[in-house]
């Protein structure tokens, strides 16, 4: 044999090895098991199944850039984030069990052997506090902003404001951030810091009435999502479901049920060591469908399907840019002022906050009947508010140049998911302060909360009803 068959016998060799190595890993439990781990579960999606936890980010990489002929540097921060990783609530917690003895009454874990072991992971107790994967989202958070701002941190500690919702996974989200963000700075931990109870701010749909009444306890505030809840698209999967399970029509799978199994899915697959054998019972098609079904849930409760909605969130809103302002006046009269703001909330504060901006706005709307329209839509919950989701507006001063005037000297930066977005004022990923400012004038200074909200009086903020 010559010299250059045997290599190209060798070559194909070490080609069909490699192959077999690639279909052993893919039949693997391991791949099986990580395969589900995709952002597909709409907010129960963990921050990391969305990002990549093993970016390498360079110290200080957004504290300058270049802004045509000037150089910009970062001299405020100002963030928002949901609380981490949660368990359950206790109405998909019991949903669970009685979804397991619905299928073990009628013969499915014969099936499904994996149904005759399978006991609650979630305890009712365990309603909605946060896990231990919420902490770690929130600690590298920490780490990750403290890498990408380092200067803005190092020079200044001390004025960083935090502020959280009175519920127990914000409050500890608020402590685990803080904690990874010292750690990078100082190289040891700050376990001192008490973050600010405000649910004005970070729990607004808590304490307004006009949202609660008209949207929150109002189902057909919601129609395009019952109507796509009960439509086709959701009983094919539920028809085909049911055929594979076996049952019989009477114990036929629902909307309901499907919904409950996604949920099952996302959490163990999340919150315990062994994975989820619950989501082999759905495929991409089903995964597919209940995205759509729940994100047009938080589209029309929580996003643009009412004024309101959206509108309850000028304190946060509010709050932002007066911040934005004072820093400004500060920096012209070299005073003082607040290197950082953070605020910790839920889904509920950041959802109203992106309409109030303009972000994720899908023309025409997302609706019951088109569904294929959007599969490319703007707006998916699981990427836009995963566990850990954040939106923070970054202020920087830029050498001046012959610009004398105090605000064009400031340009600003929105950053979803520690990503750079366009930014409604401009359309572009950096805009003028004094533009942006301009665009948001009406929410940010004539901020009605009780009066919009109908409000009989005032609330005073929530105690920590949940540490």
């Amino acid at each position: 044999m010559s010299a250059f068959l045997r290599l190209k016998l060798s070559q194909m060799i070490m080609m069909i090895f490699v192959f077999y190595l690639m279909i052993l890993e893919c039949l693997s439990p391991a791949h099986a098991l990580s395969s589900f781990r995709t952002p597909s579960y709409s907010t129960k999606t963990p921050y990391f199944w969305v990002n990549d936890e093993k970016e390498t980010i360079a110290l200080d990489s957004e504290t300058w850039f270049e802004y045509g002929e000037k150089t910009c540097q970062i001299i405020h921060l100002n963030a928002v984030f949901r609380h981490g990783a949660r368990f359950p609530s206790l109405k998909w917690i019991k949903r669970m069990t009685t979804l397991h003895e619905k299928l073990v009454e009628n013969g499915v874990d014969e099936r499904y052997p994996f149904l005759k072991a399978w006991k609650n992971p979630f305890p009712e107790k365990s309603d909605k506090i946060i896990a231990e994967l919420g902490e770690q989202e929130q600690e590298m958070l920490g780490e990750r902003f403290a890498h990408r701002f380092n200067l803005l941190f190092d020079e200044d500690m001390d004025s960083i404001r935090v502020v959280s919702s009175s519920k127990q996974r914000s409050y500890a989200s608020s402590l685990s951030f803080y904690t990874g963000l010292s750690q990078t700075v100082f190289g040891e931990a700050d376990k001192t810091m008490e973050p600010t109870v405000n649910d004005i701010e970070m729990r607004f749909h808590d304490n307004c009435v006009h949202f609660a009444e008209s949207v929150d306890k109002n189902k057909t505030a919601t129609n395009e999502y019952s109507k796509f809840k009960y439509g086709p698209e959701v009983d094919v999967i539920a028809k085909k479901l049911t055929d594979v399970l076996h049952l019989p029509e009477k114990a036929a799978v629902t909307p309901d049920d499907l919904n409950t199994i996604h949920q099952l899915c996302a959490f163990e697959e999340a919150l315990t060591d062994a994975g989820s054998e619950w989501c082999q019972f759905l495929d991409q098609e089903s995964l597919e469908v209940i995205q759509y079904m729940n994100d047009l849930k938080q589209y029309w409760k929580k996003m643009y399907g009412h004024d309101i909605s959206s509108a309850m969130s000028c304190p946060l809103l509010s709050r932002i840019f007066t911040t934005l302002d004072k820093v400004i006046q500060a920096n012209n009269a070299d005073d003082d002022y607040a290197a950082a703001e953070f605020g910790f909330g839920h889904a509920e504060t950041l959802a109203p906050l992106y309409a109030s901006l303009g972000l994720f706005k899908d023309e025409p709307q997302l609706k019951a009947d088109n569904f294929k329209l959007h599969l490319n839509r703007k707006f998916r919950a699981s990427r836009v508010l995963p566990f850990s989701a954040n939106f923070a507006v970054a202020l920087y001063q830029c050498d001046s140049g012959e610009d004398n005037n105090d605000y064009l000297e400031y340009v600003v930066r929105f950053y979803v998911n520690e990503k750079t977005v366009d930014i409604p004022a401009c359309g572009k990923q950096v805009c003028p302060y004094k533009e942006v400012r301009e665009f948001y004038k009406n929410q940010v200074d004539n901020c009605e909360f009780h009066k919009m909200c109908r409000n009989p009086e005032p609330k005073e903020n929530s105690e920590h009803d949940e540490l």
